[in-house]
């Protein structure tokens, strides 16, 4: 009989997925051979006004149309289905199989679609500026684009990875430099994220020990029976569509075509099979012993264990693994009864993976001056990640729940509070959508992805069209709009659906488990209203210093065409803003009906049980007393001539983590300067050194031109003899504490 049951994704091949990625890529080298000056004259001029512009804006709406087509076309087939597309295969290893696939499933479709919007849209307000410059942004706002979508439609670590750092890197050029703390931060966080990726592949098929990996030797392959009726009644149906490149035979029964290259989808005779799965060279072949295939049924061959890929991730979340003791246990069980330093792995990579992709948030929050609208792309790292890895990793119950919840209302406030207190337009408008992102972080580590979902997607969104405006310089009006749909000051539009779900999901939690877990979400709970009300003190803030602003003449765009496009651009993504998120927040579920919100079956998570009608009820009273209630302040705060004392103290958490920061700084500095030290005073002169150390035992003098090194060689060979029994101490004493 078959091993294991499941709903496993349905997928098909579609090779317009590619297009995704690279569409923005192309656009971004075209618009940087026509950037590129190659003398003062009126040609430059052309190359960089017209032409660049002109493949920027044909290259983004390629890529939003492209984009909504594969939307649609997912949308019409049945739940469960995926696009999937093999690019190459990169490495493969034993266990370790990097390859550049693409997947799209509702999650990464609906990114995708705002990922595409917010870049034309962005493509569009540049080609309109009279700033200076065009064509370079335009070249950097395509590179940005190229980073976000590998990242949200990338199948493994090997594309996420390179989507974080074309994101950063991107970013970097559209700040132009941007500080120093800012490129740090978003590098250190793609760090964290390939540890924590490392850490999850390992864990997935042994344990760290003390003395050292031990792997648990269950099977890497297990045949999985879909539920699905075969293509023939009289035959099985038997497919598999990972890991491009690897062969399977059977070793005892006549297997049609065998070996046969994955992948492939085959009708074969009913019975019982043992199945070999030849990866190549540099990996042992894998063998699934006694297996039956029933005829009119469906199966899958399909890898389990250490995998690089998040769609066979999400499938292992799906289907329980066949432990070595014959028991069916889950990935989550998996992770958290394994240990690294000590410490639950589960926790270990959520921590590294998601706190990697929120120093992207931290990121965005501390550029200072304008950039072009597509910087607010760098807010999707922590959303999306934690999308796809927390679901299945952590428990939003238990322990990792509750780290990742309270991390990520802390930096909400924080970073809303900061925004709230700055008069920097474009720095406040970032800052808010680095807050909403903490928050709707917190919100899918809580249970909640659709909550996730909404806030990101539309805060994204709004944000863009805030900033646009700021551009335009042209109606105030629709800067309000947008900033209240980022906030969601219009119950049911904009963000207010995300927010309701999300203190929903948290005051449920708190109303289940222990007295000291209803204390803690009671406080989680707490920090989101928080956030929210500063948030939407912030939001009012900008909107009140634009419009007090905009009184003076010289802040009135003057030229017509350029200006009118700007305000078109403004206008639809404040409308798609708080459009999109009435679409994909309503539902009458919370209140016992049913229909469930869009962004719930966007997800694809399994239903979330049915809050109390009380607590639903209570969502929704918080989120529009956070909403207004900050508008209040923010009308407060800008009615005296000096801001007020309580408004600056908001600044001040911010400032305490970022002069951490910068003494965590120094002490990087000074240990860099240690090792440049250390490497051109010391270790290059080690022979010289020892040298002079024979010499003296000898008697003998340093040579005539060595008068320096006369004077310095007894410090330095001190030093080295210093350092030589310092390590021959630690060594003795390893040796003795075993």
């Amino acid at each position: 009989m078959f091993e294991t049951t499941g709903s496993l994704a349905l997928v098909q091949p579609v090779f317009m997925l590619v297009g995704l990625v690279a569409l923005p890529l192309l656009w971004t080298l075209l618009a940087s051979v026509f950037a590129r000056p190659t003398s003062v004259s009126p040609a430059t001029d052309l190359r960089e006004g017209v032409i660049a512009p002109i493949v920027a804006i044909t290259g983004a709406a390629g890529t939003l149309g492209l984009a909504v087509v594969i939307a649609v076309k997912l949308a019409l087939l049945p739940h469960g289905y995926v696009f999937v597309q093999h690019v190459a295969a990169l490495a493969r290893l034993g266990q370790l199989d990097l390859a550049l696939d693409v997947a799209v499933d509702p999650r990464s479709a609906t990114f995708s679609v705002v990922v595409a919007l917010v870049a034309c849209a962005s493509t569009l307000q540049t080609s309109w500026s009279s700033r200076p410059g065009t064509g370079p942004r335009l070249a950097w706002t395509g590179l940005l684009t190229t980073g976000a979508m590998a990242l949200v439609v990338g199948d493994g670590f090997a594309p996420i990875l390179v989507g974080l750092g074309l994101l950063s890197i991107g970013a970097w050029g559209l700040a132009r430099g941007g500080s120093f703390s800012a490129n740090v931060s978003a590098s250190a966080g793609n760090v964290a994220v390939l540890v924590g990726m490392i850490f999850l592949f390992w864990s997935l098929g042994g344990a760290f020990g003390p003395e050292g990996y031990d792997s648990d030797g269950a099977p890497r392959f297990v045949l999985v029976a879909t539920g699905q009726p075969s293509d023939s009644p009289d035959k099985a149906m038997l497919t598999m569509t990972t890991e491009a490149g690897a062969r399977v035979s059977a070793d005892d029964t006549d297997f049609p075509g065998e070996p046969i290259a994955a992948p492939f989808a085959v009708l074969v005779q009913p019975g019982v099979y043992t199945f070999r799965v030849q990866r190549g060279a540099a990996s042992a072949d894998v063998v699934v012993p006694r297996v039956g295939l029933s005829a009119g049924r469906a199966y899958v061959l399909a890898p389990y264990g250490p995998t690089a890929s998040l769609r066979v991730l999400d499938d292992q979340v799906a289907v329980p693994r066949l432990a070595t003791n014959g028991a069916l246990e889950t990935v989550r069980a998996t992770l958290a009864g394994r240990m690294i330093v000590g410490l639950r792995s589960s926790i270990v990579i959520l921590l590294l993976v998601l706190v990697g992709g929120l120093a992207h948030v931290y990121a965005l929050a501390s550029r200072s001056g304008p950039s072009a609208i597509a910087s607010v792309l760098e807010a999707l790292p922590p959303v999306y990640l934690a999308l796809r890895f927390a679901p299945g990793i952590g428990d939003p119950a238990g322990l990792e729940g509750a780290i990742v919840a309270a991390i990520g209302v802390v930096t909400a406030v924080v970073l809303a509070a900061r925004a709230a207190c700055i008069d920097d337009e474009h720095k406040a408008l970032r800052g808010i959508l680095a807050a909403t992102a903490a928050l709707a972080l917190a919100a899918i580590s809580l249970g909640d992805a659709a909550a996730g979902l909404v806030l990101s997607s539309t805060s994204l969104v709004a944000v863009a069209g805030a900033l646009a405006a700021l551009e335009a310089k042209r109606d105030a009006r629709w800067l309000g709009v947008a900033c209240a749909a980022a906030v969601g000051l219009f119950p049911g539009t904009g963000a207010s659906a995300g927010f309701v779900l999300a203190i929903t999901v948290a005051l449920s939690s708190a109303a289940t488990g222990s007295v000291a877990w209803a204390v803690v979400m009671a406080l989680v709970a707490s920090a989101l209203v928080v956030a929210a009300a500063v948030a939407s003190l912030a939001a009012y803030r900008v909107y009140d210093l634009v419009v007090i602003n905009a009184a003076a003449p010289s802040r009135r765009a003057r030229d017509g065409r350029r200006a009118r496009g700007q305000g078109v651009v403004v206008v639809v993504l404040s409308i798609v803003a708080l459009a999109g998120g009435a679409v994909l927040g309503v539902g009458s579920s919370l209140y016992g009906g049913s229909t469930a919100p869009f962004a719930r079956r966007l997800v694809g998570a399994a239903p979330a049980p049915a809050a109390p009608q009380a607590m639903a009820i209570a969502g929704i009273v918080f989120s529009v007393i956070a909403a207004s209630g900050g508008a209040v302040l923010g009308r407060r705060a800008n009615m005296s001539a000096d801001a007020p004392a309580w408004l600056l103290a908001l600044g001040r958490p911010y400032d305490l983590l970022a002069l951490l920061a910068r003494g965590i700084g120094r002490v990087m500095g000074f240990l860099h300067r240690g090792v440049q030290s250390m490497d051109t005073r010391i270790i290059d002169d080690v022979p010289a050194a020892f040298g002079d150390l024979y010499r003296r035992v000898r008697g003998k003098s340093v040579a005539e031109g060595d008068d320096e090194a006369a004077e310095g060689g007894p410090i330095w060979t001190g030093l080295l003899l210093a350092m030589v029994a310092t390590l021959a101490a630690v060594v003795l004493s390893a040796l003795v504490l075993g």
